[in-house]
C-alpha cells in the first residue's frame, strides 16, 4: 500500500512535515505557501512537489549529458540558487585530449569523464556525482548553509538534483515512509579525481 495522497497522512507524515519545515524545505516560497506545503505533507502529499520545488530545490541531471560535456551549462543553471547558500560558481573546461572531459570549478580541476573508465557498470554516476561532490565541498567550505546536493535515481536521463539541508533526509529515513532507494542520496566526495588547479606560470 502506497504511504503517499491526501488522506492518507498519520503521525508519522505530520512528523515529516514538521521536520522538512524546520530544516528549510520551502524556505524560497512565501510564508503562505509553506504553511500549505507543510499541511498537505501532514496530511499525507508526498514532499517533493514538483511545482513547489522545480529550479529552487529540484532539478534535472541528465547523466549521459553530464558526460557528454554538460557540466559547465548545468552548473551555471543552478549557479544563481547555490549562490543564495554562499557560494559563487565559477566553470570552465579544460582543454584535454578526446580520452577525457574536464572541468575547472571555483579553482578545482575535475575529471569528469575519463574513456578508461566506459567499461565501468555506470560511468554517467560518476559523471553526476562528481561535480556535485565539489560542489559540496565548496558549501561546506563557505559554511554559510547547511544545504548540500543530494541526487535521486542517479546515473539515468532522469537523475535529480535536490538542494538539501542533510537533516532532511535524515527525517525522511527516520519516517519509515520511504524505501532506500527514494531517499536522496549525498554527492560524496572522490579524492581521486578532485584536485586544485596548477597556479598560472
Amino acid at each position: 500500500m502506497t504511504a503517499w495522497g491526501i488522506g492518507l497522512g498519520d503521525a508519522r507524515h505530520e512528523r515529516l512535515a514538521e521536520a522538512l519545515r524546520r530544516y528549510g524545505l520551502w524556505d524560497h516560497l512565501t510564508p503562505e505557501q509553506r504553511r500549505a506545503a507543510a499541511s498537505d505533507v501532514a496530511r499525507g502529499q508526498y514532499p517533493f512537489d514538483f511545482e513547489l520545488l522545480y529550479q529552487q530545490v529540484e532539478f534535472f541531471a541528465d547523466g549521459e549529458t553530464l558526460a557528454e560535456g554538460g557540466v559547465e551549462r548545468f552548473l551555471r543553471e543552478i549557479a544563481p540558487v547555490v549562490e543564495r547558500h554562499g557560494v559563487r560558481l565559477s566553470v570552465e573546461s579544460v582543454p584535454t585530449d578526446e580520452s577525457e572531459y574536464a572541468v575547472l570549478i571555483n579553482g578545482v580541476r575535475l575529471t569528469v569523464r575519463q574513456d578508461a573508465e566506459a567499461a565501468e557498470p555506470d560511468p554517467w554516476t560518476q559523471a553526476t556525482v562528481r561535480p556535485l561532490a565539489v560542489l559540496n565541498d565548496l558549501l561546506a567550505a563557505a559554511g554559510a548553509s547547511p544545504v548540500r546536493a543530494h541526487v535521486l535515481y542517479p546515473g539515468g536521463n532522469d537523475t535529480l538534483l535536490l538542494l538539501l539541508d542533510p537533516r532532511a533526509v535524515a527525517a525522511m529515513r527516520a519516517s519509515g515512509l520511504f524505501p532506500e532507494h527514494e531517499l536522496p542520496a549525498l554527492a560524496v566526495t572522490l579524492p581521486s579525481v578532485n584536485r586544485p588547479a596548477r597556479p598560472a606560470r
